[in-house]
Protein backbone atom coordinates (compact mmCIF):
# COMPACT_ATOMS: atom_id res chain seq x y z
CA UNK A 1 0.00 0.00 0.00
CA UNK A 2 1.37 3.40 -1.02
CA UNK A 3 1.08 5.85 1.87
CA UNK A 4 3.41 8.54 0.55
CA UNK A 5 0.51 11.02 0.67
CA UNK A 6 0.09 10.50 4.42
CA UNK A 7 2.18 12.59 6.79
CA UNK A 8 3.89 10.43 9.43
CA UNK A 9 3.64 13.28 11.95
CA UNK A 10 -0.11 13.44 11.36
CA UNK A 11 -0.44 9.70 12.09
CA UNK A 12 1.51 10.14 15.33
CA UNK A 13 -0.52 13.18 16.36
CA UNK A 14 -3.86 11.53 15.60
CA UNK A 15 -2.82 8.44 17.57
CA UNK A 16 -2.18 10.59 20.63
CA UNK A 17 -5.47 12.45 20.19
CA UNK A 18 -7.46 9.20 19.89
CA UNK A 19 -5.73 7.74 22.95
CA UNK A 20 -6.57 10.81 25.06
CA UNK A 21 -10.18 10.67 23.84
CA UNK A 22 -10.34 7.08 25.11
CA UNK A 23 -8.92 8.13 28.49
CA UNK A 24 -11.32 11.06 28.70
CA UNK A 25 -14.29 8.79 27.95
CA UNK A 26 -13.31 6.49 30.81
CA UNK A 27 -12.73 9.49 33.05
CA UNK A 28 -16.21 10.68 32.07
CA UNK A 29 -17.69 7.56 33.68
CA UNK A 30 -15.77 8.24 36.88
CA UNK A 31 -16.01 12.02 37.13
CA UNK A 32 -19.04 12.90 35.04
CA UNK A 33 -21.42 10.25 36.35
CA UNK A 34 -20.20 8.99 39.72
CA UNK A 35 -18.33 12.17 40.72
CA UNK A 36 -15.04 10.32 41.35
CA UNK A 37 -12.36 12.97 40.76
CA UNK A 38 -9.54 10.75 39.51
CA UNK A 39 -6.39 12.87 39.15
CA UNK A 40 -4.18 9.83 38.71
CA UNK A 41 -5.20 8.78 35.19
CA UNK A 42 -1.55 8.55 34.14
CA UNK A 43 -0.91 6.08 36.96
CA UNK A 44 -3.40 3.49 35.69
CA UNK A 45 -2.42 4.19 32.09
CA UNK A 46 1.26 3.86 33.00
CA UNK A 47 0.99 0.71 35.08
CA UNK A 48 -0.85 -0.99 32.22
CA UNK A 49 1.83 0.15 29.78
CA UNK A 50 4.74 -1.02 31.93
CA UNK A 51 3.09 -4.29 33.01
CA UNK A 52 2.54 -5.10 29.34
CA UNK A 53 6.06 -4.05 28.36
CA UNK A 54 7.87 -5.92 31.12
CA UNK A 55 6.04 -9.18 30.47
CA UNK A 56 6.42 -8.91 26.71
CA UNK A 57 10.12 -8.03 26.72
CA UNK A 58 11.51 -9.82 29.77
CA UNK A 59 9.84 -13.23 29.40
CA UNK A 60 11.38 -15.81 27.08
CA UNK A 61 8.17 -16.95 25.43
CA UNK A 62 8.04 -20.55 24.15
CA UNK A 63 5.49 -19.74 21.43
CA UNK A 64 4.83 -17.18 18.70
CA UNK A 65 5.11 -13.43 19.14
CA UNK A 66 1.42 -12.83 18.47
CA UNK A 67 0.36 -15.00 21.41
CA UNK A 68 3.04 -13.42 23.60
CA UNK A 69 1.71 -10.02 22.64
CA UNK A 70 -1.92 -10.89 23.39
CA UNK A 71 -1.08 -12.45 26.76
CA UNK A 72 1.01 -9.41 27.68
CA UNK A 73 -1.80 -7.01 26.70
CA UNK A 74 -4.29 -8.95 28.82
CA UNK A 75 -1.80 -8.95 31.69
CA UNK A 76 -1.31 -5.18 31.51
CA UNK A 77 -5.07 -4.63 31.40
CA UNK A 78 -5.68 -6.93 34.38
CA UNK A 79 -2.89 -5.34 36.43
CA UNK A 80 -4.36 -1.88 35.81
CA UNK A 81 -7.81 -3.19 36.77
CA UNK A 82 -6.48 -4.71 40.01
CA UNK A 83 -4.71 -1.44 40.77
CA UNK A 84 -8.02 0.34 40.22
CA UNK A 85 -9.71 -2.14 42.54
CA UNK A 86 -7.15 -1.46 45.28
CA UNK A 87 -7.10 2.32 44.88
CA UNK A 88 -10.90 2.39 44.54
CA UNK A 89 -11.24 0.48 47.79
CA UNK A 90 -9.02 3.04 49.52
CA UNK A 91 -10.74 6.16 48.16
CA UNK A 92 -14.38 5.09 47.76
CA UNK A 93 -15.50 6.65 51.04
CA UNK A 94 -13.25 9.72 50.90
CA UNK A 95 -14.35 13.24 50.03
CA UNK A 96 -13.24 14.97 46.83
CA UNK A 97 -9.99 16.26 48.33
CA UNK A 98 -9.11 12.80 49.61
CA UNK A 99 -9.83 11.22 46.22
CA UNK A 100 -7.65 13.79 44.45
CA UNK A 101 -4.74 13.23 46.82
CA UNK A 102 -5.12 9.45 46.79
CA UNK A 103 -5.21 9.09 43.01
CA UNK A 104 -2.40 11.59 42.51
CA UNK A 105 -0.36 9.71 45.10
CA UNK A 106 -0.92 6.46 43.20
CA UNK A 107 0.31 8.05 39.97
CA UNK A 108 3.42 9.26 41.80
CA UNK A 109 4.02 5.77 43.19
CA UNK A 110 3.86 4.29 39.67
CA UNK A 111 6.44 6.83 38.48
CA UNK A 112 8.73 6.00 41.41
CA UNK A 113 8.47 2.26 40.75
CA UNK A 114 9.17 2.72 37.04
CA UNK A 115 12.21 4.85 37.87
CA UNK A 116 13.72 2.75 40.64
CA UNK A 117 13.06 -0.81 39.42
CA UNK A 118 15.79 -0.64 36.80
CA UNK A 119 16.13 -4.41 36.35
CA UNK A 120 12.52 -4.61 35.20
CA UNK A 121 11.71 -1.25 33.62
CA UNK A 122 15.12 0.09 32.62
CA UNK A 123 14.66 3.00 35.04
CA UNK A 124 15.33 6.47 33.73
CA UNK A 125 17.16 4.99 30.71
CA UNK A 126 13.97 3.33 29.50
CA UNK A 127 13.18 -0.04 27.98
CA UNK A 128 13.03 -0.96 24.31
CA UNK A 129 12.17 -4.14 22.47
CA UNK A 130 8.47 -3.46 21.94
CA UNK A 131 6.95 -3.68 18.52
CA UNK A 132 3.82 -4.26 16.50
CA UNK A 133 2.38 -7.80 16.52
CA UNK A 134 2.45 -7.73 12.71
CA UNK A 135 4.52 -6.38 9.84
CA UNK A 136 2.70 -5.16 6.74
CA UNK A 137 5.61 -3.28 5.23
CA UNK A 138 6.93 0.16 6.12
CA UNK A 139 6.95 1.77 9.56
CA UNK A 140 4.34 4.25 8.38
CA UNK A 141 2.05 1.43 7.23
CA UNK A 142 2.39 -0.37 10.57
CA UNK A 143 1.69 2.83 12.51
CA UNK A 144 -1.31 3.66 10.34
CA UNK A 145 -2.83 0.23 10.92
CA UNK A 146 -2.19 0.60 14.65
CA UNK A 147 -4.02 3.95 14.55
CA UNK A 148 -6.97 2.20 12.90
CA UNK A 149 -6.94 -0.51 15.59
CA UNK A 150 -6.83 2.14 18.33
CA UNK A 151 -9.70 4.02 16.69
CA UNK A 152 -11.79 0.82 16.72
CA UNK A 153 -10.95 0.31 20.40
CA UNK A 154 -11.98 3.89 21.26
CA UNK A 155 -15.20 3.38 19.28
CA UNK A 156 -15.91 0.30 21.43
CA UNK A 157 -15.29 2.36 24.56
CA UNK A 158 -17.66 5.04 23.22
CA UNK A 159 -20.31 2.39 22.57
CA UNK A 160 -19.88 1.03 26.10
CA UNK A 161 -20.26 4.55 27.53
CA UNK A 162 -23.41 5.08 25.47
CA UNK A 163 -24.87 1.82 26.81
CA UNK A 164 -24.05 2.87 30.37
CA UNK A 165 -25.87 6.17 29.82
CA UNK A 166 -29.03 4.34 28.74
CA UNK A 167 -28.95 1.60 31.37
CA UNK A 168 -30.22 1.36 34.95
CA UNK A 169 -26.56 1.02 35.96
CA UNK A 170 -25.84 4.45 34.50
CA UNK A 171 -28.79 5.98 36.33
CA UNK A 172 -27.47 4.38 39.51
CA UNK A 173 -24.08 6.02 38.96
CA UNK A 174 -25.77 9.39 38.45
CA UNK A 175 -27.82 8.92 41.62
CA UNK A 176 -24.73 8.06 43.64
CA UNK A 177 -22.86 11.03 42.21
CA UNK A 178 -25.72 13.41 42.99
CA UNK A 179 -26.72 12.15 46.44
CA UNK A 180 -24.90 9.14 47.82
CA UNK A 181 -26.68 9.08 51.23
CA UNK A 182 -30.06 9.05 49.45
CA UNK A 183 -28.97 6.20 47.18
CA UNK A 184 -27.80 4.24 50.22
CA UNK A 185 -31.09 4.87 52.04
CA UNK A 186 -32.92 3.38 49.04
CA UNK A 187 -31.05 0.10 49.44
CA UNK A 188 -28.34 0.70 46.84
CA UNK A 189 -24.67 -0.17 47.39
CA UNK A 190 -22.60 2.94 46.53
CA UNK A 191 -19.30 1.48 47.75
CA UNK A 192 -19.49 -1.68 45.62
CA UNK A 193 -20.84 0.25 42.62
CA UNK A 194 -18.03 2.81 42.67
CA UNK A 195 -15.47 0.09 43.28
CA UNK A 196 -16.59 -1.92 40.24
CA UNK A 197 -16.72 1.21 38.08
CA UNK A 198 -13.24 2.28 39.12
CA UNK A 199 -11.75 -1.16 38.49
CA UNK A 200 -13.29 -1.54 35.01
CA UNK A 201 -12.45 1.99 33.85
CA UNK A 202 -8.90 1.70 35.23
CA UNK A 203 -8.44 -1.54 33.29
CA UNK A 204 -9.47 0.32 30.15
CA UNK A 205 -6.89 3.01 30.88
CA UNK A 206 -4.24 0.30 31.29
CA UNK A 207 -5.22 -1.19 27.92
CA UNK A 208 -4.79 2.21 26.27
CA UNK A 209 -1.38 2.47 27.95
CA UNK A 210 -0.32 -0.85 26.42
CA UNK A 211 -1.50 0.35 23.00
CA UNK A 212 0.57 3.50 23.39
CA UNK A 213 3.66 1.53 24.44
CA UNK A 214 3.46 -0.53 21.25
CA UNK A 215 3.23 2.59 19.12
CA UNK A 216 6.20 4.22 20.87
CA UNK A 217 8.22 0.96 20.92
CA UNK A 218 10.26 2.39 23.81
CA UNK A 219 9.08 2.95 27.38
CA UNK A 220 10.53 5.77 29.44
CA UNK A 221 9.53 7.40 32.69
CA UNK A 222 9.16 10.76 30.94
CA UNK A 223 5.86 9.43 29.62
CA UNK A 224 4.48 9.25 33.16
CA UNK A 225 4.21 13.00 33.67
CA UNK A 226 1.05 14.78 34.68
CA UNK A 227 0.48 15.93 31.09
CA UNK A 228 -1.51 12.76 30.27
CA UNK A 229 -3.89 13.32 33.19
CA UNK A 230 -4.11 17.04 32.45
CA UNK A 231 -4.88 16.43 28.76
CA UNK A 232 -7.73 14.01 29.56
CA UNK A 233 -9.06 16.18 32.40
CA UNK A 234 -8.97 19.49 30.51
CA UNK A 235 -10.46 17.96 27.37
CA UNK A 236 -13.31 16.41 29.33
CA UNK A 237 -14.05 19.55 31.36
CA UNK A 238 -13.93 21.77 28.27
CA UNK A 239 -16.27 19.51 26.30
CA UNK A 240 -18.53 18.59 29.22
CA UNK A 241 -17.95 16.17 32.05
CA UNK A 242 -21.58 15.04 31.94
CA UNK A 243 -22.05 14.60 28.19
CA UNK A 244 -20.91 11.47 26.38
CA UNK A 245 -19.51 13.42 23.43
CA UNK A 246 -17.84 15.98 25.69
CA UNK A 247 -14.62 13.96 25.79
CA UNK A 248 -14.25 13.85 22.00
CA UNK A 249 -15.14 17.52 21.47
CA UNK A 250 -12.97 18.81 24.31
CA UNK A 251 -9.91 16.73 23.43
CA UNK A 252 -10.18 17.77 19.77
CA UNK A 253 -10.23 21.44 20.82
CA UNK A 254 -7.25 21.09 23.17
CA UNK A 255 -4.95 18.16 22.37
CA UNK A 256 -5.90 18.21 18.70
CA UNK A 257 -5.05 21.90 18.46
CA UNK A 258 -1.71 21.72 20.28
CA UNK A 259 -0.46 18.26 19.36
CA UNK A 260 -1.49 18.25 15.72
CA UNK A 261 -2.08 21.76 14.37
CA UNK A 262 0.47 23.77 16.36
CA UNK A 263 3.11 21.06 16.84
CA UNK A 264 3.29 19.98 13.22
CA UNK A 265 1.77 22.55 10.92
CA UNK A 266 2.56 26.05 12.20
CA UNK A 267 5.82 27.55 10.84
CA UNK A 268 7.40 28.28 14.21
CA UNK A 269 11.14 28.36 15.06
CA UNK A 270 12.52 24.85 15.52
CA UNK A 271 13.72 25.41 19.10
CA UNK A 272 10.21 26.36 20.18
CA UNK A 273 8.98 22.81 19.68
CA UNK A 274 11.34 21.37 22.29
CA UNK A 275 11.34 24.26 24.76
CA UNK A 276 8.53 26.82 24.53
CA UNK A 277 5.62 24.78 23.11
CA UNK A 278 5.56 22.00 25.78
CA UNK A 279 5.62 24.59 28.59
CA UNK A 280 3.07 26.78 26.84
CA UNK A 281 0.86 23.75 26.32
CA UNK A 282 0.64 22.97 30.03
CA UNK A 283 0.11 26.64 30.89
CA UNK A 284 -2.73 26.98 28.40
CA UNK A 285 -4.32 23.69 29.51
CA UNK A 286 -4.22 24.81 33.13
CA UNK A 287 -5.62 28.22 32.22
CA UNK A 288 -8.42 26.68 30.15
CA UNK A 289 -9.34 24.40 33.06
CA UNK A 290 -9.63 27.36 35.45
CA UNK A 291 -11.59 29.55 33.01
CA UNK A 292 -14.06 26.82 32.09
CA UNK A 293 -14.68 25.90 35.73
CA UNK A 294 -15.29 29.56 36.56
CA UNK A 295 -17.43 30.69 33.63
CA UNK A 296 -18.86 27.54 32.01
CA UNK A 297 -18.67 24.71 34.52
CA UNK A 298 -20.77 22.39 32.33
CA UNK A 299 -18.43 22.78 29.36
CA UNK A 300 -19.04 23.56 25.69
CA UNK A 301 -21.84 21.00 25.31
CA UNK A 302 -23.53 21.94 28.58
CA UNK A 303 -25.23 19.82 31.24
CA UNK A 304 -26.80 16.43 30.64
CA UNK A 305 -30.13 17.79 31.94
CA UNK A 306 -29.81 15.91 35.21
CA UNK A 307 -32.94 17.57 36.58
CA UNK A 308 -35.05 16.18 33.73
CA UNK A 309 -33.41 12.79 34.04
CA UNK A 310 -33.97 12.63 37.78
CA UNK A 311 -37.65 13.60 37.37
CA UNK A 312 -38.08 10.78 34.86
CA UNK A 313 -36.35 8.33 37.20
CA UNK A 314 -38.61 9.24 40.12
CA UNK A 315 -41.81 9.53 38.11
CA UNK A 316 -42.05 13.32 38.27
Amino acid sequence: MNLDWLDAFLVSGLFYVMMVIGLALLLHLQLGLARIANFGVVGFWGIGMYAFGVLFVKVDWPFGEVWAFLISVVFGTVVAGLAGLLVGWLIADLDIDGVLVGTLGFATAVWILATTEQDLTGGALGMGGLGFPYDIGSVKANETLWLVILTILVAIILYYVSRVHKSPYGRLLISIGDNEPLARSLGKAPFQTKLWLFAVSSAGMGLLGAMYGVNERFLETGNLGIDITLAAMVGLVLGSTTRMWGAAVGVALTVGLFDVVIQFYLPLPREWYTQAIPVLREMVFGGVLIIVLLFRPYGVLGDMRRDKLMRRMHGG
